[in-house]
């Protein structure tokens, strides 16, 4: 009996959740991370309140000190809220039932059509041809253009700026694939305040990464509920009204005008903020707890909710799958705050993923920093 007992304790305990005496016990893949044979790999999840709003003041050199963290954490693989190439063909592939990619990504997909009518390529073809390109240790000014004319067809124009700007400024030529007119497409890209220019390219060209990842979703709208009927509910719900505009005493602290960036001495502290445990909780509960919690919005609310938990899904499986070709490495998702929590809880859960604190990010100050 002593022995039996002894067992169920281990078993409780996680130290062998899978042997034979703990059969009984359900299984639970966050346990699995006791017993890797080697380090999980870690993930970042860096909330951003989305750059392209920020007062008209904003610099992007600001961002400094969260970018020389971000240095420093060297993360192998950066993902961003961008849509990939891959999903903006699905969408557009099946308009009658998923609606019109271009409401979300217009010019990218007109970018990729030209871009492929120019190479005479299809949009998997060009992915598939830079997945070969991109396996070479140190690719040469020629092949980098190359990449960049086919992650531009590939309806990928983040990666294809990402190479672009690895090129000396007298190598950025229209050859190898790339016309004047992709050309000047391509710099365009690189150019913009918005987090996935200002902070994703940026990092993954210091970094010399060959490429950002897409984990944007918008297959998941299908689950939307109609959107006047959503809005005519939400107008008959005064509470639920405070609660999006963070109008209550509780929320006042993270409304959008008291997060703004509108100084350089405030990029750390509003960064700060939105990667908290707090604002986490708290958003969650106002922007999309509360609609499930709201009698006028009924099923509204819960389609709304639905909606979002499939979008955060997403994002989250493709950061499992981009992982799972650096076991043991380091990823990074810079997202938009309220995805966030979401997105973490997500990730924990997985048997083989280690989610970092940004809030530790923040507090060190590496060299040079």
């Amino acid at each position: 009996m002593k022995r039996y007992i002894l067992s169920l304790a281990i078993c409780a305990a996680g130290v062998a959740p899978y042997s034979p005496v703990c059969a009984g016990q359900a299984f639970d893949p966050r346990r699995a991370k006791e017993h890797l044979i080697a380090p999980a790999t870690r993930v970042m999840v860096l909330g951003v309140s989305h750059l392209d709003n920020a007062p008209e003041a904003f610099d992007p050199a600001w961002l400094e000190p969260v970018m020389c963290r971000l240095r420093a954490y060297a993360p192998d693989v950066i993902l961003t809220e961008a849509m990939s190439g891959e999903q903006l063909a699905a969408i557009d592939a099946y308009k009658a039932v998923r609606g019109d990619a271009g409401k979300w990504a217009g010019p990218t997909l007109a970018i990729a059509r030209d871009a492929q009518a120019t190479l005479k390529i299809s949009a998997a073809d060009a992915l598939a041809q830079a997945n070969t390109l991109m396996a070479r240790t140190k690719p040469t000014a020629s092949e980098r253009r190359r990449l960049a004319a086919l992650f531009l067809a590939a309806g990928e124009p983040f990666s294809a700026t990402t190479q672009w700007l690895q090129l000396d400024p007298a190598e950025r030529l229209a050859r190898d694939g790339v016309s004047e007119t992709m050309k000047t497409k391509i710099e365009r890209f690189g150019v913009g305040r918005g987090e996935i220019v200002s902070m994703a390219v940026a990092l993954a060209v210091r970094l010399g990464r060959p490429r950002l990842y897409g984990a944007g979703d918008h297959l998941s709208d299908v689950a939307l509920p109609d959107d006047e009927a959503f809005e005519e509910a939400v107008k008959a719900s005064p509470d639920v009204i405070a609660q999006l505009n963070k109008a209550t005493p509780t929320l006042k602290p993270y409304s959008s005008k008291a997060l703004a960036i509108d100084a350089p001495d405030r990029v750390m502290p509003v960064f700060r903020a939105l990667n908290s445990a707090q604002f986490g909780r708290l958003d969650a509960q106002a922007q999309w707890l509360t609609l499930q919690q709201s009698s006028p919005l009924g099923a509204l609310g819960r389609q709304r909710v639905a909606a979002w938990e499939a979008q955060n899904l997403r994002m989250a499986t493709t950061v499992r799958e981009v992982t799972a070709a650096i076991p043991g490495g380091k990823a990074l998702l810079i997202v938009g705050a309220s995805h966030k929590p979401f997105i973490e809880a997500y990730l924990q859960t997985m048997t083989d993923i280690e989610v970092l604190s940004v809030p530790a990010l923040l507090d060190r100050r590496p060299s040079g920093c």
